[in-house]
Order: structure tokens, then sequence, then C-alpha cells
């Protein structure tokens, strides 16, 4: 007689991968490199067994080494993981364009960002407008997922009650921090308009333009923004981007969900 084969998804995972991906987690979220014990002390691994998994990850590219200092840091490695999964990504390659038209449309720095499960907005795609003055973007930069415009959009696409949103207000850190009823206000006001506005609050100078692209349940996956330095727009002009930002969101999340059903 036949014996029934294990179900795969109640096999145990593998330690050495769930550890590489979690050392490789953790070097992505420092702003410098970090030697061995300080890995395995944050991970809570043995140290032996951080270094092997360490020189591993050193062999295949993932992970740098400085035979000086005796740190790692996120290896170049990854980078081509990561184009050849944005190149796969519908919603990436859907807002190529759309981007491009926005940056030159309104000369602003345009972002798409992509909300990860540890809720962090990383940027996986920038468009650029031709002006000699510009706002530093990079590709791989990270942030909260509750914070400036992209943070609104987000929670307004999120059944929050007052209270949650207040809390997530308070863990903010704000150059210039609203009101938590202001900001209460300015959340509900993105979900009934589509879009959500940060006036150098979380930035000085700098106010963003931040649209949701969710996914066929509602739920939001990537977020589009558009950045220029503060007062170069009045009100009406805030609008306009705003609607714009709006609107090429729902093209592009509705472009990804044609593409994912042709394939």
């Amino acid at each position: 007689m036949d014996m029934p084969r294990p179900d795969p998804q109640l096999r145990p995972p593998v330690n050495s991968v769930v550890q590489a991906i979690a050392i490789l987690r953790h070097l992505g979220a420092l702003s410098e490199p970090q030697g061995v014990t300080a890995i395995a002390r944050a991970l809570g691994l043995n140290p032996s067994s951080c270094f092997n998994v360490l020189k591993t990850l050193l062999r295949e590219d993932l992970v740098s080494f400085d035979a000086v200092s005796k740190r790692y840091a996120l290896g170049l490695g990854t980078i081509d993981l990561a184009r050849l999964a944005l190149g796969r990504d519908a919603v990436v390659r859907a807002a190529h364009l759309p981007m491009a038209t926005l940056a030159g449309q309104f000369d602003a720095a345009v972002g798409l960002w992509r909300l990860t499960e540890g809720e962090r907005l990383v940027l996986v795609a920038l468009a650029e407008s031709a002006e000699a003055m510009r706002i530093h973007m990079v590709v791989g930069q990270r942030q909260p997922a509750a914070a400036g415009a992209t943070g609104r959009a987000v929670l307004a696409r999120r059944a929050l009650d007052d209270a949650a949103i207040a809390a997530v207000h308070a863990g903010i850190r704000w150059k210039s921090a609203p009101d938590p009823q202001e900001f209460i206000a300015q959340v509900r006001a993105a979900a009934a308009k589509g879009w959500a506005i940060d006036n150098g609050q979380i930035n000085h100078g700098i106010s963003t333009v931040a649209a949701a692209i969710v996914d066929t349940g509602g739920a939001p996956r990537f977020v589009l923004s558009a950045s220029m330095f503060s007062g170069r727009e009045n009100a009406e002009g805030m609008d306009a981007i705003g609607a714009a930002m709006r609107q090429a969101a729902d093209a592009i999340a509705q472009s990804a969900y044609a593409m994912e059903m042709a394939t």
C-alpha cells in the first residue's frame, strides 16, 4: 500500500535559509556595515552559525565584507535579484510610462513605493523631471508606511477608527507635526479624494502628493508619489496634481491587473 506523502506546507523550514534571509533583511535596514557579533546578537543567532551563513552569502555576492573594519554590508548581488523581481512585477511595468508623464507634466520627482509586510515603504522606481534643481531620491530607500503623504494614502485605504489613526500619528517622527485631530482629518480627506498631501511636515521645504495603488480587494500594494519644492504650487495647483495622481494610480492598477490576467 502506498504511504501518503507529507504535505510540503507542513515541512519545517530550513534553518540556514531562514537565517540567511534574516541576515539580508537586517543588513538592508542598517545605515552602516556591522560585524558578525553585532549581527548575531541582533538576530538571536549563534555567532558561529551566523559567521558560516555570512561566508556563504559573501561567496554569492549577496553581502560585502570590509577586511579592515571586519564588518559586513548588503552586497551588490542583491541588486541583480531585485532587478529581476521588479522586471516581472506587473505594477512596476505598468507604472513606467505614467510616472515619466507625471514627472514631465508637473516638474516633480515621481516615485513608486512598494508596501512591505514589515509596514515599510520601499522606493522601487523613480521618474525625474528635466529641471536642474531636483529633489534627491534613491531607489531602495525606505520609510515607515504611515509617514508623509504616502502614509496618509495608505491609511486612507484601511478601515481604521480615529483612535487607531491617532496612535499611528504618535509613532511617526515629524519635522513639523500636525495636530492629531488635523492628521485624522487629513486621512479622512484622502479617503474621500483618493489622494493625500504632506506640506513640509515630514521633510522641510518639500511638498508631496500621493495616491495608493490597490489590489483587486482594495488593499494598498504600492503608492505613487510626486514631490516638489514647497510653495511652488498654490492650493488649486496641488489639487490638480492630486487628481492626476489618483487617475494615474487607478490606471496603473487596471493595467497591472490586465497583465496578470494575460499571463
